[in-house]
């Protein structure tokens, strides 16, 4: 994967229509990203560096510490209910899908 050559260490995970199948002619990719490269960088701005990929990609940058506290939140564990894990490099998509799958 090209962002993991660019960022390092990387998780990825697919959420949403495209994960559940149910996508149309107009649905986004929703996405996760979680990466270490995002440290000190202003939240807004991480996105920017994504310009080069696929339209419609809808992200969701985060670095692995506030993923970890985002998680904990019940409307994104039910957003990871059918959420495909494309990468887990940094260990944590694993921990998060045994919760929603309970």
């Amino acid at each position: 994967m090209k962002l993991r050559a660019r960022w390092g260490k990387l998780t990825a995970i697919l959420y949403g229509s495209y994960a559940r199948g149910d996508f149309n002619l107009w649905s986004d990719v929703d996405v996760i990203l979680i990466t270490e490269h995002f440290r000190g960088r202003e939240f807004i701005t991480r996105c920017v560096e994504l310009i080069d990929t696929p339209p419609r990609l809808e992200p969701i940058c985060w670095t692995p510490e506030e993923a970890r506290k985002a998680m904990k939140k019940p409307w994104r564990i039910e957003a990871l209910r059918t959420s495909i894990i494309l990468i887990d490099d940094h260990g944590l998509a694993r921990p998060w899908m045994q919760w929603v799958t309970v």
